[in-house]
């Protein structure tokens, strides 16, 4: 039995040293239970943005956010997971991380940015998902979208991972008069019950290992760009509610525990069955080239409308993010 920690927290956009604050004292909280996976939910560090502002935050893998990482795991002989906002060789990306009291630090970058999201970051190079090597076995790490690809579920089985990790930020926009807000409002909420409820149940049962889900909760305000040629502008500020739901299921898809909605600032420990495999000597990873349109390029299928946006915002943000980029890398 592993005793894995699930934080649920609200994290402010672009207020970095906040943020660190708030998860310092939920994964104090975790360790003073006796945790010995923590995991933190999508971007917990800089906050769910659009807003271009974002870039100046990003940090690298031994910058501020990772040694602060590394000195919580040494402090409480604990690994913890999350997702952070990185920069790399002049290109963002959203990286997630598994830091071990050990100092290690293993990575992987998100390859499904989701419509705005490729303003702020770009699709890695290096297929995914994450195949992190730990004390308590191979653990298979996800960011958000990402769970949805066969990219994914093919990177677990092929890998013989032992648990599943989903760190994500799945929520909804408020509505306005604006009819791609409304359709949008729609999608996000049958997109984000997939996510949280019906794609960590279908990892669970299909590949029969325990499945952590965390996202963020509360709400945010941020800017929402649009695609080239949308004939609609883009929203200066946009309301975005958390979905929240949190858990952990069983091998059996068996919720063991779970946040009871959003909550800004949640936490719990709770034992996991893990039963290592054999693994494989090495992990192993499928690159699928993007098929936002197809059904083969899914493991859980996103709403249609979903996949039209998805497709249309890949090659629509491009020129929007190289030129934000530039201005940042100069």
């Amino acid at each position: 039995m592993v005793n894995i920690s699930i934080i649920q927290m609200q994290s402010v956009p672009l207020k970095v040293e906040e943020n660190l604050l708030l998860a310092e004292r939920l994964i104090t909280q975790a360790a003073e239970d006796d945790a010995e996976l923590v995991v933190l939910p999508e971007l917990f560090n800089v906050g769910f943005s659009f807003d271009e502002a974002l870039m100046d935050f990003a940090e690298t893998l031994d910058g501020k956010t990772i040694s602060w990482l590394k000195a919580q795991a040494v402090k409480h002989h604990i690994y913890i997971t999350g997702s952070i906002y990185e920069r790399n060789n002049g290109r963002f990306y959203n990286t997630m991380v598994m830091v071990g009291y050990d100092g290690s630090v293993q990575h992987y970058r998100k390859r499904n940015p989701t419509w705005p999201e490729f303003t702020v970051w770009q699709r890695s190079a290096v297929p995914g998902p994450a195949i992190f090597d730990t004390p308590f076995g191979r653990i298979g790490g996800v960011i958000c979208f990402d769970s949805f690809a066969r990219e994914t579920f093919e990177g677990f089985k092929q890998s013989n991972v032992d648990l599943i990790v989903i760190v994500a930020c799945w929520g909804v926009v408020e509505t306005s008069w604006r009819p791609d807000s409304l359709i949008t409002n729609l999608t996000m909420r049958s997109w984000s019950h997939l996510a949280a409820d019906v794609v960590p149940f279908q990892y669970a049962t299909e590949l029969n290992v325990p499945v952590v889900f965390v996202n963020q909760g509360g709400a945010i305000n941020t800017p929402s760009p649009r695609p080239r040629f949308s004939p609609f502008p883009p929203f200066s500020n946009i309301k975005y509610n958390f979905h929240g739901n949190s858990h952990i299921r069983d091998a059996s898809g068996k919720l063991l525990a779970q946040a009871k909605g959003a909550e800004t600032a949640f936490c719990a420990v709770t034992p996991v069955d893990i039963q290592p495999k054999k693994p494989s000597s090495d992990a192993i990873r499928v690159d699928i080239a993007p098929q936002y349109l197809s059904k083969s390029y899914y493991f859980v299928q996103p709403p249609l409308f979903a996949k039209v946006v998805q497709a249309w915002s890949f090659r629509g943000f491009q020129k929007e993010y190289e030129a934000r980029r530039k201005r940042h890398v100069g």
